[in-house]
């Protein structure tokens, strides 16, 4: 024994593919694996929500957020040449303003129509009762 080391000779054998020894696959195969998980790692966010809390919480943020780029969406191009995300947000702050009043205009206008018709049709059966 000169300082060689024995290596098993079921590493050095002959696969038939290529050429390659056993140790040559083995090699392929963990590399394979590896690259693939490290892949899949840097690319998809691996982190489960610890309660239901924060999982609530990350669909309200996801759902804010893509209300908002809906509606950048809408600005136009030559106003979005001197905007900041202060200014978009006030923009924004404004036209929710605006759409909410509408909307609750239109619900009291809906509610007193509603009014109206129930107390004809109050009347009108009370006129048809007597």
């Amino acid at each position: 024994m000169d300082g060689i080391i024995e290596e098993p000779e079921w590493l050095e054998k002959d696969t038939g593919l290529w050429d390659l020894k056993v140790w040559h696959l083995i090699f392929i195969c963990f590399s394979g694996v590896a690259s693939v998980t490290i892949m899949l790692c840097c690319c998809i966010r691996f982190r489960i929500p610890r309660t239901k809390q924060e999982i609530e919480a990350d669909f309200q943020r996801r759902k804010i957020a893509k209300k908002f780029r809906e509606h950048l969406a809408c600005i136009k191009n030559s106003e979005m040449d001197d905007m900041d995300l202060q200014k978009a947000l006030e923009r924004i702050r404004q036209d929710f303003l605006s759409d909410t009043q509408q909307a609750i205009n239109n619900i009291e206008m809906r509610s007193s129509m509603e009014n109206i018709t129930n107390k004809k049709d109050q009347h009108s059966k009370l006129g048809a009762g007597v």
